[in-house]
């Protein structure tokens, strides 16, 4: 999935002292990403990405205080209380396009800045900001796995369950790893290891790819919800 252009606009006008105006959508264009944002699996993937954009410590400081919360949570805190806002319809279209082309704080991004990180709707999955997909597998052996990635903070992990006496695979990945293609390793607790090749959606959102392991056995893998394969 492509950054909304909320996301970037207002990375770009707050987090960089020396900001240029971003470009600006349409207004059915804004509309268009603000409806992507109502799927909570969406607005998760897109907290977490915009909260690694690069900030100046004066910016840091300002919002921090701003926000009442501590400086070391001001990227976060910023991406969720504005792309929530953006996802409810409480940012006005022509506030956005004087907040990109004029770096105005209108009353609506000010309010939503200022909400209490307590009123703010929780990200779904195994903890806060965590982002989780179903991933499965199927061996030419007849082995099947089950489980389920997890993306948290910049780290990325997986893990599955075979359909044979209970073995378990699993792995790591970066998440600033941007490329559509990735080859992940993986170890089993039954001591084989192997690699996944996985494809990512331009969305990131799901994925696809081949699975070997050290016995020899191959298969093909799927994660998150994919339509169509290659």
């Amino acid at each position: 999935m492509k950054k909304l252009v909320i996301l970037v606009a207002a990375t770009v006008a707050v987090f960089s002292a020396s900001a240029n105006a971003a470009p600006v959508t349409t207004r059915g264009g804004y509309e268009y990403d603000r409806n992507r944002l109502s799927d909570a699996t969406v607005l998760n993937w897109n907290i977490e990405a915009c909260s690694h954009s690069g900030i100046e410590p004066d910016a840091q400081k300002k919002l921090a205080k701003l926000m009442s919360v501590p400086e070391a949570n001001v990227r976060l805190e910023f991406c969720r209380r504005i792309l929530t806002a953006y996802a409810k319809g409480t940012i006005p279209y022509d506030d956005y396009v004087q907040f990109v082309q004029g770096h105005v704080m209108n009353p609506s991004i000010s309010r939503a800045l200022r909400i209490s990180a307590s009123s703010l709707p929780k990200p779904q999955g195994h903890g806060e900001g965590d982002i989780v997909l179903p991933v499965s597998a199927k061996m030419d052996s007849g082995e099947t796995f089950k489980g389920s990635t997890i993306a948290s903070h910049g780290n990325g992990r997986f893990s599955v369950q075979s359909s044979r006496h209970s073995v378990k695979c699993s792995g790591a990945y970066d998440l600033k790893d941007r490329r559509p293609t990735v080859t992940l390793p993986m170890k089993c607790s039954d001591g084989r290891t192997g690699q996944a090749e996985v494809t990512r959606a331009p969305d990131l959102m799901s994925a696809w790819g081949k699975v070997k392991l050290s016995d020899g056995s191959a298969g093909r893998l799927v994660v998150g919800s994919v339509r169509k394969q290659p």
